[in-house]
């Protein structure tokens, strides 16, 4: 029955639904096109949960374009993912920002401060790219700028920006968004349709490591 239901699929010119292709036997998402695999998987986070890490740039207009089907994916991902954010400094502007996130990540600030910060950068053209002009920013929200300028130099803003640099070079991450799941798969984006493919991407992989993980 199912093969039957696959050849009309076919011959209509319609694409499998993903339940088909994976009863099937055929994976809907194949490693070199869709995904690559690390040669050499990266530590997560948080071991007992299947990861899936962006990284990204409140720089970058990309992000800022992606960013709300960030907000709805995970707002729906199950409770075994732990869903993190890497941003990136290799970008120009970028390192001022990645201090700046950071900073709000500490403070408990990021759900008040992020998709503002964001909006201020590509909606409102405010140029939120020096140490005074976030402190300002910032100031809004409840952040003294006193206290900024002390966290923006510590030695905990100074080593996440540290990880996040290293980071980026383990996964071989060379623009801005990219996606990759529990430390051993990179979103190979550019051969995606659209944004929506991809988070149907990073689905698969995350049931793919639950499997692994025995969830």
């Amino acid at each position: 029955m199912l093969r039957i239901f696959t050849s009309l699929f076919i011959a209509l010119g319609l694409a499998l639904p993903l339940t088909a292709c994976a009863e099937d036997g055929h994976a809907p998402y194949a490693a070199g096109t869709h995904y690559q695999v690390l040669d050499n998987p990266v530590p997560v986070a948080d071991p007992t949960k299947v990861e899936v890490r962006e990284f990204f740039s409140y720089t970058c207009p990309h992000c800022f374009e992606t960013e709300v089907l960030v907000s709805e994916w995970k707002a729906t991902a199950p409770a075994d993912v732990n869903f993190v954010q890497t941003h990136v400094t290799f970008l120009r502007n970028a390192e001022p920002l990645a201090r700046a996130f950071y900073i709000a990540d500490a403070k408990g600030m990021l759900d008040k401060t992020h998709q503002p910060l964001f909006d201020a950068i590509h909606k409102h053209r405010e140029p939120l790219f020096t140490v005074p002009a976030l402190a300002n920013f910032y100031r809004k929200y409840g952040l003294d700028p006193k206290e900024f300028n002390e966290l923006y130099a510590s030695f905990g803003v100074s080593t996440k920006v540290r990880q996040a640099d290293a980071l980026s070079r383990d996964y071989g991450i060379t623009g801005v968004p990219s996606f990759a799941v529990n430390g051993k798969y990179l979103i190979l984006r550019s051969n995606l349709k659209n944004n929506l493919e991809t988070f149907k991407v990073i689905d698969y992989l995350v049931a793919k490591e639950r499997k692994t993980l025995g969830q």
